[in-house]
């Protein structure tokens, strides 16, 4: 009996790393709406709050995003073309919420959200990326 070998898998081009890094920045994003509904949760229990069903409401939407920006930085990363798109709305809706930081007195907030947002978002429509993501 001939033993049969193992059908080969189509091998994938290798990864450019600037997807790598989107797919890094998009990782970061995440923690960081994480860290706000920790720094929510925080204050509702420590400070209190008067309205603390908006605070609840907003903690919620909080973890909701992060799951959904983590599930489509897990399609990033295997190349998926589905996980661009919703990448790119939220890169829009992040600098848009970052842009009045600047003139807020808080440029270091406007920084941290709005040079992410620029780097992904101009970073997905690059050709490599293009080539790799949008097959």
């Amino acid at each position: 009996m001939p033993s049969a070998s193992p059908p080969k898998l189509p091998t994938l081009p290798p990864r450019p790393p600037l997807l790598t890094a989107i797919v890094v920045l998009v990782g970061f994003e995440v923690l960081l709406l994480l860290a706000g509904a920790v720094y929510l949760v925080h204050g509702l229990v420590v400070e209190g709050s008067s309205a603390p069903v908006a605070v609840v409401s907003l903690v919620a939407l909080a973890l909701l995003f992060a799951a959904g920006l983590g599930f489509c930085g897990w399609g990033l990363l295997r190349r998926s073309a589905w996980a661009r798109s919703p990448v790119v709305v939220w890169q829009v809706l992040q600098v848009a919420a970052g842009v009045p930081a600047f003139s807020g007195g808080s440029p270091w907030t406007g920084i941290v959200l709005v040079l992410p947002a620029v780097v992904v978002g101009v970073g997905l429509f690059t050709p490599r990326v293009s080539q790799q993501v949008g097959r």
